[in-house]
């Protein structure tokens, strides 16, 4: 249950994070900080905001996608077909 849960929060938090939203959620986060440092450094340096975001999606889309499709919860699995011929003697 776990396994397939941190794959849905990674998901979740790369939808959070991702760039196509900042349009909407920067200029919210601006004036929200406005008439602080953060709000000055964040309307100054809205490139490297958009920059970071890409970058976080990204690393978001890939843990929650490593999480969900390709951990199979074994480290070492053996194929079907060799645990078959480990059995057989010659």
């Amino acid at each position: 249950m776990w396994l397939a849960a941190r794959g849905y929060l990674a998901g979740i938090g790369a939808f959070l994070v991702c760039p196509c939203h900042l349009p909407l959620t920067l200029p919210i986060i601006i004036a929200l900080t406005a008439g602080t440092a953060v709000g000055g450094w964040l309307a100054d340096n809205s490139l490297i905001i958009y920059a970071i975001s890409f970058v976080l999606f990204l690393i978001g889309l890939g843990v929650a996608a490593k999480w969900l499709f390709l951990d199979d919860g074994a480290a070492c699995a053996i194929p079907n077909n060799q645990k078959e011929d480990s059995h057989e003697t010659v």
